[in-house]
């Protein structure tokens, strides 16, 4: 009994639970790497250190503000990255596993029948 109510859930349940599983690890993939404000905040200044303009330091406060919002942009560009490759990495292995969540159960039982029959032929 409890076998057909655990067959009953891998294939009708089970799949729902998988793919919720691989929400919560997308959730929280995106909440880690902030994907959210570094996207947001893409162009802003790093750290937010800008310099005040005054008429006297106009240009050299204009290139101090360029080069803190293209470091700005540089960290986050690679920490969006970072997060694009762990998504990748994750729907990956989601993929693969999906493709054999349909053979586990019956590899339970094939597996070790196999094993006794391949194993005891090569015994001799």
């Amino acid at each position: 009994m409890a076998t057909i109510l655990f067959l009953k859930w891998w294939y009708s349940s089970g799949w729902s639970w998988l793919f919720g599983e691989y929400r919560q690890k997308l959730t929280s993939i995106s909440r880690n790497f902030s994907v959210s404000i570094l996207l947001k905040t893409l162009f802003a200044p790093w750290k937010q250190l800008t310099t005040q303009a005054t008429f006297r330091n106009f240009f050299q406060a204009m290139v101090d503000n360029t080069i803190s919002r293209l470091i700005g942009f540089i960290i986050r560009f690679f920490v969006l990255i970072g997060a694009l490759i762990a998504v990748t990495l994750l729907s990956v292995f989601f993929l693969f596993f999906v493709a054999i969540w349909v053979f586990i159960p019956p590899a339970i039982v094939v597996l070790p029948l196999l094993m006794l029959v391949v194993g005891g032929a090569g015994a001799r």
